[in-house]
């Protein structure tokens, strides 16, 4: 599989002797002796011995690093990958670090802690990662990471929607996990919007989309959208104007023919309340609009006379009809 990109945690099990499918385990292999992303891989394999060595604390030595990172080709002086590697030394790599970590005394390690942020209601929410990385939220949207951020790799789950403005580390490669797909930050600043479907949209620089299986589906250029269809599997690039679409950063809600229904889910999760749409013939009306800092009332107010509907409150949920 030429294009093959396995993320980090499939990479870091592989180290860790863990994948046993043979397809998977032949094109990581191919992966590591094609020299590519060393300092990725040299990361897996750091974060793969440290999960090791939490599992067996009396026994883990410095000899022993040294001896881990001997069998899977790394030059301890230069820290890098043997680039002359070849698959057939990569699948003996593979069995005498899987081999040298099974004869280990194993112990469970201890779950890692995730430390997760979640932005509240009503305004987007600013936060910076521990290595200097920005992160503004969509109201209600949450990042998780680990203690081991900004160690030798940095990864991120997400839950939503959420712009980066990513800080450059090249030996620290930057994950954004959202599923059954991983964004590869290869540049600076982006936005994921993971809800109904997901939306990657790329500002400045560049990021790499990869599948379930850590496979290459593509790389965006600046102004250029993935869509993904999560279930199907399936995904499509469009070019899009970025200005519109990242405005809700600065606390502005900005929609530019967009579809009603589109409209209510955005302003149900920046409001935190229910919006529902009695009339199907408006689900697919297009709306285009721009609030700052207005009440839920005054948007609505706006909307029904802009769209031509009439709405009313029912309990805590907004009915559209």
């Amino acid at each position: 599989m030429a294009d093959f990109q396995p993320d980090s945690i499939l990479l870091t099990s592989y180290f860790e002797g863990k994948i046993s499918g043979p397809a998977v385990k032949a094109d990581i292999e191919t992966y590591i002796a094609s020299g590519k992303d060393a300092a990725f891989v040299q990361a897996c394999m750091e974060a793969a011995w440290r999960n090791t060595s939490v599992a067996i604390p009396d026994k883990a030595t410095g000899s022993d690093w040294q001896q881990f990172r001997r069998l899977a080709g790394i030059n301890t002086q230069h820290r890098k990958l043997y680039s002359q590697m070849a698959a057939a030394a990569a699948l003996l790599v593979f069995i005498a670090v899987a081999g040298w970590l099974f004869l280990q005394p194993q112990h469970k390690a201890p779950a890692l802690a995730w430390k997760t942020v979640t932005a509240a209601p009503g305004a987007p929410h600013q936060l910076q990662l521990p290595d200097g990385s920005q992160v503004t939220l969509f109201p209600g949207s949450s990042v998780s990471y680990s203690a081991e951020f900004n160690t030798a790799l940095r990864e991120i789950r997400l839950s939503g929607r959420a712009f980066f403005n990513v800080t450059g580390a090249a030996q620290r490669p930057f994950f954004v996990n959202t599923g059954k797909y991983t964004t590869q930050v290869l540049g600076t600043s982006f936005e994921i919007d993971d809800r109904q479907l997901l939306a990657v949209t790329l500002v400045s620089g560049k990021v790499r989309l990869l599948g379930s299986h850590g496979q290459r589906l593509t790389e965006l250029q600046p102004g250029q959208q993935a869509i993904v269809d999560k279930q199907a599997g399936s995904f499509r690039l469009a070019t899009i104007g970025t200005d519109a679409l990242t405005a809700w950063t600065s606390g502005q809600l900005s929609f530019d023919q967009e579809k009603l229904h589109t409209v209510c889910a955005d302003l149900q999760q920046w409001y935190k309340t229910p919006i529902s749409i009695t009339r199907k013939e408006l689900l697919q009306k297009h709306i285009t609009a721009e609030f700052k800092q207005l009440p839920l009332s005054a948007v609505m107010e706006i909307l029904s006379q802009t769209a031509g509907f009439r709405y009313r409150q029912e309990k805590d949920t907004i009915v559209i009809y």
